[in-house]
């Protein structure tokens, strides 16, 4: 069982370096132009207009980030200006005018934010002038009830006082009869 083992890691081995060790063939050991030509216009033209159009919607989709939208409008411009017969033209000026209304509803939503800020601070202030406002009424119905409860105690005891007084009177009264 062990040499099997070996036996089979051998030869998947010697698999994997035989697939690494092909030649390369060559023709009368003359090298053909065509590949460097097609290399050379591979690095002087610029993307195709599928490329762009990938790019642009790659750069919107975001990908766990957020959408880069300036770059996906420089994409599609490019697509639209260098490829205006593609047929991915059409669909690149779709997304330019959808990328034109998100900019404006998102300079819109920063208005609408800025204004909504301004108008939380105002009714901050508000809210905060209120509050001192009620502090200081319930102070002073608080010292006014104070005032009154000393009141209402002192005519409790002037009530209790003539009561006396009008017993002893009474008492009085009784006795000089």
């Amino acid at each position: 069982m062990r040499h099997s083992k070996k036996l089979v890691f051998l030869i998947l081995l010697l698999l994997m370096l035989c697939g690494c060790s092909a030649k390369a063939v060559r023709d009368g050991g003359q090298e053909s132009p065509a590949p460097v030509k097609k290399a050379g216009s591979l690095f002087s033209s610029g993307p195709s207009d599928r490329d762009l159009f990938d790019e642009a919607l790659a750069l919107l989709s975001g990908s766990g980030r957020e959408p880069d939208y300036h770059e996906a409008r420089i994409r599609l411009g490019t697509l639209v200006e260098q490829f205006p017969e593609s047929k991915w033209a059409e669909g690149a000026k779709a997304l330019l005018s959808m990328l034109d209304r998100v900019s404006a509803l998102q300079v819109q939503l920063k208005e609408q934010k800025a204004e909504a800020q301004q108008e939380q601070a105002k009714l901050k202030k508000e809210i905060e002038g209120l509050k001192s406002s009620v502090r200081q009424a319930e102070e002073k119905n608080s010292a006014e009830l104070i005032r009154l409860q000393q009141e209402n105690e002192q005519l409790k005891n002037d009530i209790r006082q003539l009561k006396n007084l009008e017993i002893r009177l009474e008492k009085r009264e009784k006795l000089l009869r």
